[in-house]
């Protein structure tokens, strides 16, 4: 392999899980941050396909919940362990009704997502629109933030997650996304960045354009969420016992009125391209 030096090595085949860290690391020296470590899933082609054979899908119709049955192959999908075409035959032939129907819609959003990448390239990584409200947004994550010391029990379990494991529920990502964005003022680029530094499944197209939808510019409007959404699809773990000021209190419109100002443009100038919009 080429090291980060520039130089080529060859790494032993025969190094056991506890050698790996420490000769890869070495050799990676600069291009990634943190300890070296394996990551929290097994990579490789067999790993996929056993997960992938694994996964039945049952009751995916409620994966808005963190506790929902979610397939957690987007990994192998990254790296091209997995196919989308593969993942869909197999998830053809295993689920049925809505499970099924939500499955393929979400690998079709992947799919869109990096159409998108495929004709715009580099231009992902600048607002695709005009954001939907007036924001100034700065561009540094705040120190609070990446280490996971905000006050907040759900956005420190967030960030902690995220760091730990590699790998983060779809809305815990949202919740994150808007947290970042909405409340704390921060480009999306810089919330963009973080992922990639730590998500094992964090490709560009769907990394980029997903917290472009959060932020209202690839999107109708912003993605925001309130205490009751949280609580709800998190069975309450962060909520319960919490005595911190809670950001995220209140109804949707008073919460759209302290973000942004009023309320926004329901009907706003159809773009030229649009995932789904507006908050669920």
């Amino acid at each position: 392999m080429t090291t980060s030096s520039g130089a080529t090595t060859r790494i032993p085949t025969d190094l056991t899980d506890e050698q790996l860290p420490g000769v890869l690391g070495e050799a990676l020296a600069g291009l990634y941050s943190g300890e070296a470590r394996l990551p929290a899933r097994p990579g490789g082609r067999q790993a996929a396909l056993t997960a992938l054979k694994a996964y039945s899908g049952k009751d995916y119709i409620g994966r808005n919940d963190l506790r929902g049955h979610v397939s957690r192959l987007s990994m192998y999908l990254r790296h091209g362990m997995l196919s989308i075409l593969e993942v869909a035959e197999h998830v053809r032939g295993t689920m049925r009704g809505r499970d099924l129907s939500e499955f393929l819609r979400q690998l079709t959003w992947r799919e869109f997502f990096q159409l998108v990448l495929a004709q715009e390239g580099a231009r992902v990584l600048k607002n695709m629109e005009e954001p939907k409200s007036r924001v100034r947004w700065t561009d540094a994550l705040p120190d609070d933030v990446r280490a996971a010391r905000t006050g907040l029990p759900c956005a420190d379990a967030w960030v902690t997650h995220l760091v730990e494991d590699g790998w983060m529920h779809n809305h815990e990502r949202l919740w994150f996304a808007a947290y970042l964005v909405h409340w704390r003022r921060v480009d999306w680029r810089a919330g963009y960045r973080f992922f990639r530094e730590h998500l094992l499944d964090g490709d560009i197209a769907s990394n980029a354009l997903s917290w472009q939808w959060v932020a209202g510019t690839f999107s109708a409007k912003p993605y925001f969420m309130n205490k009751d959404n949280i609580e709800k699809y998190s069975a309450g773990r962060w909520c319960r016992g919490c005595t911190a000021p809670c950001p995220f209190l209140g109804e949707y419109a008073q919460i759209e009125s302290q973000l942004f100002g009023g309320p926004l443009d329901p009907n706003p100038a159809p773009p030229n391209m649009r995932p789904r919009g507006g908050r669920r």
